[in-house]
């Protein structure tokens, strides 16, 4: 059996890891399932938001006490692992670190759009975490002032995720710049980068790699009856994993 699986959706990976299950964006109850099918590592990139209940905190926990290392980046990953890092699950990339730091603290940071599963999940819109980290490597460069970098990503800030595409970026811009502001959108798509995508690549790399271990030392699973009625005493409710095979997955 293959010991590790990824969840992973509209985070467009730019290959398929060897020796690795990739599973759909995770909900409540995907890693409870996981570590039912016995599989050792978990790596957590994209899972759902809203209608679709959250993958839960303390399904990672009752992982982690049951010896499975969980790894996080990216999107939900980078989330759940800034949160549970204390209890041993392991974080990769900018985002991660901007969300254990305060950096960042809104979940609609790495919120997107997406397709169905059919349609391979591609994203319908612009992830607020790549926004602003394509702003940053644009004031970087010089393209852009500090100032110009900070209005353009408080104005995308104010619409819902699913309202961020490319269109909203442009009006953006074209709010800052003025007549100049189709020109400086041209940069900003030639100078766009995925830091999802780099992160979910960061920490599959090390998984692949290299063993990586949870640390649960030090503190206790609590059977409470939550626990027991949302998990045990209902897991003929709980839906099986959906394992998928991407047909594209290049960011090239």
């Amino acid at each position: 059996m293959t010991e590790a699986c990824v969840f992973v959706g509209p985070t467009r990976l730019k290959k398929i890891p060897d020796r690795v299950d990739i599973c759909a964006p995770a909900m409540l109850g995907s890693v409870f399932r996981a570590v039912q099918e016995g599989y050792k590592v978990i790596c957590l990139i994209d899972g759902y938001f809203g209608n679709t209940p959250s993958v839960w905190h303390k399904e990672i926990l009752f992982a982690l006490k049951c010896g499975v290392t969980v790894c996080g980046a990216s999107s939900i990953g980078a989330l759940r692992a800034a949160e549970l890092h204390t209890f041993g699950m392991v974080g990769f990339g900018w985002v991660y670190r901007a969300f254990r730091r305060g950096i960042l603290r809104d979940d609609d940071e790495v919120c997107v759009l997406h397709a169905v599963s059919e349609l391979n999940f591609e994203p319908l819109s612009e992830a607020m975490v790549n926004i602003r980290y394509s702003l940053k490597m644009m004031r970087n460069r010089g393209l852009i002032s500090r100032h110009s970098e900070a209005r353009i990503a408080s104005c995308l800030k104010e619409h819902h995720f699913s309202k961020r595409g490319l269109p909203a970026v442009r009006s953006a811009f074209e709010r800052e710049f003025g007549t100049q502001g189709a020109d400086k959108f041209e940069l900003f798509e030639r100078n766009k980068m995925d830091i999802k995508a780099l992160d979910a690549e960061l920490m599959l790399n090390a998984v692949s790699s290299s063993p990586v271990a949870s640390k649960n030392d030090g503190w206790e699973f609590p059977m409470t009856n939550h626990w027991l009625q949302q998990f045990v005493a209902q897991d003929a409710d709980i839906p099986p994993i959906y394992r998928w095979h991407p047909t594209c997955v290049s960011t090239d």
